[in-house]
């Protein structure tokens, strides 16, 4: 690792164990060890500064570790006191929010948002709360204006945009559905939104529990969120502000200890019913009959297992595999090549009886060939982990390994590299259209104008219809290479 030698960490991950809740002790040595040494492995492969993992099953945490640096300039550890922005990992705590009420019969997922919002455009009058909670209002996004707008000047900016899509139809990740939601809670109870969730799901005396949306607050014990500088090769400090708008979308700052708890309320139905749950883990049914998400949550299978949960700012990942009676927490504070699904998908691997007994392949034995330049077995270990999870299409992993082509393509100025990394990809997922663009992109650099038409073409069919929709350039780009 860059800024910690292997060294460190593992005097840090020895210094974890030594402090790690006794609960573990019944835990098999061997996973213990096989998680460890991962960790160990995967915070030098994609640099991560400080992390903090939890593996609960049943009642018991299992697995609990802390390393790393919380803050490089201060040279300050992780541990249990360190709170983590878990950025947008907080809308399943507004998800629980919202549910409670309906718990209690003060909101239904089939009221419109007008019963509870003044003053709203006619194209908003058929979003329900259904739709704010699977974003599928096809509301325009707040982060395109200004957040340092009030809440009446954006929601009039907001009033005069046009709809992303027809209310219903798809899901595209929006944080205007979330600060709505805050505004109905707050409508509702009287309380700010902040109040509502301590009182209902946190105690207000804990110190290990805040929320702010604003990564230069000086807060105690905070781990500082990195962003990670290609050109300088060295981590910056994030200076994003959401504001309070930000707080049930974004704003939620925890320790890993309270998020254990606040996960144990949530199994012993202390703040919501099973059938409440249920609810709440239910698919939405998008009228495109393609997309699928959950009130609130997400639903991501590994080798065919189901798990619930949401991630935030490529840091933070709560996953439930609720049929396996295991929690995975993960929270981090920087890195150089994102991390969070990959190392929650392979704990899973490692400490889910079912999966170990199998022996699955790891996503990070797909990156760390890719990244020391064994391309042919990266390739094959890709194919191999695609075999084995036949429902899953592993966005993270695929934009990696894209990353590094990039990195290799525009950092580097190692075309060969680049092209060997680029073809991962096509290979081990040939209906990806970004894979066929990249490709397309290296070999015009290389002059094989060929090879570049025949893969934009491509790319072109591919992405035919898609929400990001790069086919005029790509376009453009064989009128180019064909008139030259």
């Amino acid at each position: 690792m860059r800024n910690l030698t292997v060294f460190s960490i593992l005097l840090l991950l020895c210094f974890s164990i030594s402090c790690s809740n006794q609960r573990e002790s019944d835990y098999p040595a061997k996973i213990s060890d096989k998680i460890d040494t991962y960790l160990t492995k995967a915070m030098e492969l994609h640099n991560i500064p400080g992390l903090a993992l939890a593996v609960v099953e049943g009642d018991q945490v299992v697995y609990e570790r802390y390393l790393g640096k919380s803050s490089l300039e201060k040279d300050a550890p992780v541990d249990t006191t360190t709170l983590f922005r878990v950025f947008s990992a907080t809308k399943l705590i507004t998800s629980t929010a919202v549910f409670q009420l309906i718990q209690i019969g003060k909101l239904s997922l089939e009221d419109s948002i007008s019963t509870y919002l003044d003053d709203l455009p006619a194209q908003w009058q058929q979003i329900k709360i259904k739709h704010l909670l699977s974003h599928a209002s096809g509301l325009p996004d707040l982060i395109r204006h200004e957040s340092t707008l009030s809440d009446k000047a954006l929601m009039e900016k907001l009033s005069a945009d046009k709809m992303d899509f027809i209310t219903g139809s798809q899901f595209r990740y929006n944080q205007t559905n979330y600060w709505l939601l805050a505004l109905i809670i707050e409508k509702i109870t009287g309380m700010t939104f902040d109040e509502f969730v301590f009182k209902n799901q946190f105690d207000h005396s804990n110190d290990g529990v805040l929320f702010s949306s604003n990564s230069l607050e000086p807060i105690p014990n905070r781990a500082v969120r990195y962003f990670y500088n290609s050109k300088t090769h060295a981590f910056e400090k994030d200076t994003n502000n959401s504001g309070q708008r930000g707080h049930s979308g974004n704003g939620l700052n925890i320790t890993l200890r309270e998020f254990i708890e606040w996960n144990r309320k949530l199994d012993n139905h202390e703040l919501l019913s099973s059938e409440m749950k249920s609810k709440m883990w239910e698919p939405f049914k998008f009228t495109n009959q393609k997309d699928h998400f959950l009130h609130g949550w997400g639903n991501y299978p590994v080798n065919e297992l189901d798990s619930y949960g949401f991630s935030g700012g490529n840091l933070a990942a709560f996953r439930k595999f609720v049929n396996h009676q295991t929690t995975i927490i993960l929270l981090s504070n920087g890195y150089e090549i994102p991390a969070y699904d990959i190392i929650i998908n392979d704990v899973a691997r490692i400490a889910i009886p079912e999966l170990t007994a199998k022996k699955r392949t790891l996503e990070e034995e797909v990156m760390s060939l890719a990244i020391n330049r064994r391309f042919n077995e990266a390739t094959q270990a890709f194919m191999k982990l695609k075999e084995e999870n036949p429902s899953t299409d592993f966005d993270n992993l695929k934009w990696n390994i894209n990353s590094l082509g990039n990195s290799y393509l525009y950092r580097e100025n190692n075309i060969e590299k680049a092209l060997e990394v680029f073809k991962i990809n096509a290979e081990a997922n040939p209906s990806w259209w970004v894979s066929m663009a990249s490709l397309a992109e290296t070999y015009e650099l290389k002059n094989d104008r060929l090879h570049a038409i025949e893969n934009y073409q491509k790319a072109i069919r591919l992405n035919e219809g898609n929400a990001w929709n790069y086919n005029e350039q790509m376009k453009n780009k064989i009128e180019e290479l064909q008139n030259n």
